[in-house]
């Protein structure tokens, strides 16, 4: 499979949260890793501990939405080679200070592919940007295309029981998220080939930074 016609074409409505939750994290980039403790938010740890029976040192590492590296920084440090990807200038310098990746690269999801070769990788990561998504089809047909057979696809969600495929909400932030169904998922894992060897859910702290309300779930896929 090439990348040939395989555009990430998000909705006008995901452009434009993608937007407002870009101008909300350039205003908050250098206490972004203090406030994210704020929150008891270790999705990134999570994802790495799910991760870690999977992986080997010398593998390369593909992380989507990187931000300031807190989800691939652990996997760097056991030996994997790691590049990333985000839309973010500014967040991308945080992450190049901390000097443990391979490549960083500028990254705009709604409307590039991803600038890598087939099977380029031998996993991929991508925590904490989802649930700013709504159709996910494209972004998991470029993992699949890019990551070699037998690898893990690493990534959390907002998970909702009340509908089919996905659905819009606010929050307290003033920014709305999209939740996907376990279905949807299941569905997307099977029709580009990946199986799910691992889910985990947690609850995280919303805006008030008191009440765990923020559902998250952390899915470990092998690629087959």
């Amino acid at each position: 499979m090439t990348i040939t016609g395989t555009i990430l074409a998000l909705s006008e409505v995901d452009m434009k949260m993608n937007r407002k939750q870009g101008e909300l994290r350039e205003n908050k980039i250098p206490q972004y890793d203090e406030e994210v403790k704020e929150y008891d938010s270790y999705l990134h740890d999570v994802i790495f501990g799910m991760s870690f029976e999977f992986v080997s040192a010398d593998e390369k590492l593909l992380d989507i939405g990187v931000g300031t590296g807190l989800a691939s920084i652990n996997f760097a440090e056991v030996g994997l080679k790691v590049y990333g990807l985000d839309s973010s200038k500014e967040m991308l310098s945080v992450c190049r200070s901390k000097s443990f990746t391979e490549e960083l690269k500028r990254y705009d999801m709604t409307r590039e592919t991803i600038p890598y070769k087939d099977r380029f990788f031998g996993n991929v990561v991508c925590c904490g940007v989802l649930h700013f998504m709504s159709d996910l089809n494209n972004l998991f047909a470029e993992v699949k295309r890019i990551i070699k057979s037998g690898g893990i696809f690493a990534f959390t969600i907002a998970p909702q029981e009340t509908a089919d495929g996905y659905i819009e909400e606010p929050t307290a932030w003033g920014v709305s998220i999209f939740k996907h169904s376990p279905q949807y998922i299941m569905e997307l894992l099977e029709k580009h080939g990946l199986e799910l060897l691992k889910e985990q859910r947690l609850l995280i702290k919303g805006a008030d930074r008191i009440k765990y309300d923020m559902l998250f779930s952390a899915l470990i896929c092998r690629c087959r």
